[in-house]
């Protein structure tokens, strides 16, 4: 899921379409590039900058770089396999500035996407555009891609039928490494993370990293990296059938017993417990 960072390397822009489980969504973060986000399946809340609102199936909506931003998913709004889908496509300011300079023909287009301040929700015509361009997308290699993407851009640049959909609120320095860290571990809780790799990713060394993750948040990056997932082992078994040890390998756990302890000291009984009280 690293592509909800935006690295995007060798590639104009990152076409992203996903289908999976409402705890894997990512949750509140921000990035470096424009996002197109267009909901295939599922619904839920979604909180992005200032607002935060109710949003369902076939929603697009635009957000400027730098605007903290999440989806919610509804666990009970899922396909048949269980699953959400939704379609995002990330660019970056430079490559509008690219374009524009390439084709002068869509300048003006790409000058109003890039004086946008605040994200906005698309209706009527434009958003049956845009949905269906991005959906013409997922069968295509990337430079067959290309040209879709500037009917895509012209096709947003279109705000007629457009709704304001929340600006940003600016963050500290602060909140900036916390979220950073928040949403590198979000991405990769399934696996076993290192200290380097983080710290590293955030651009401290070793020892700032862990004062500051202490300081912060009173915890390890062990610590914190468990609440992570722990948090996704008890959606998994609220929302899914799959067996205990499975449910502790798919959220990074190595050891099924380290995992009963560390879920009976967080949520006060084990996680067959946790699973025997849902309501049948």
């Amino acid at each position: 899921l690293l592509n909800y960072i935006c690295i995007m390397k060798n590639t104009a822009f990152t076409f992203d379409d996903v289908r999976i489980p409402p705890e894997r969504q990512i949750g509140l973060h921000s990035h470096s590039c424009w996002e197109l986000s267009y909901v295939v399946w599922g619904g839920g809340i979604r909180t992005i900058g200032d607002m935060t609102e109710s949003f369902r199936q076939g929603e697009v909506v635009l957000i400027p770089p730098a605007i903290p931003h999440e989806w919610r998913f509804d666990p009970a709004i899922t396909d048949s396999d269980g699953n959400i889908a939704n379609i995002s496509v990330f660019f970056e300011n430079h490559i509008m500035e690219s374009m524009g300079d390439l084709f002068p023909e869509i300048a003006v287009p790409l000058t109003k996407i890039r004086s946008l301040g605040h994200a906005v929700f698309y209706t009527g015509e434009t958003l049956r555009e845009i949905s269906r361009t991005m959906l013409s997308m997922r069968e295509m290699p990337p430079e067959k891609r290309l040209p879709r993407m500037i009917d895509l851009l012209l096709s947003v640049s279109d705000m007629s039928g457009s709704r304001f959909a929340g600006k940003g609120i600016p963050l500290s320095r602060t909140e900036q490494r916390l979220e950073k860290i928040r949403v590198y571990c979000a991405c990769n809780y399934d696996r076993q993370i290192t200290l380097d790799e983080v710290s590293r990713y955030v651009g401290m060394n070793k020892s700032s990293f862990c004062t500051f993750l202490r300081r912060h948040t009173g915890t390890t990056l062990s610590e914190y990296v468990n609440h992570i997932r722990l948090d996704h082992a008890k959606e998994k078994l609220m929302h899914t059938d799959r067996n205990i040890a499975e449910i502790a390998l798919a959220c990074g756990f190595q050891n099924v017993t380290y995992f009963n302890r560390l879920f009976r000291a967080r949520y006060g009984c084990t996680p067959r417990a946790s699973r025997s009280s849902l309501p049948a």
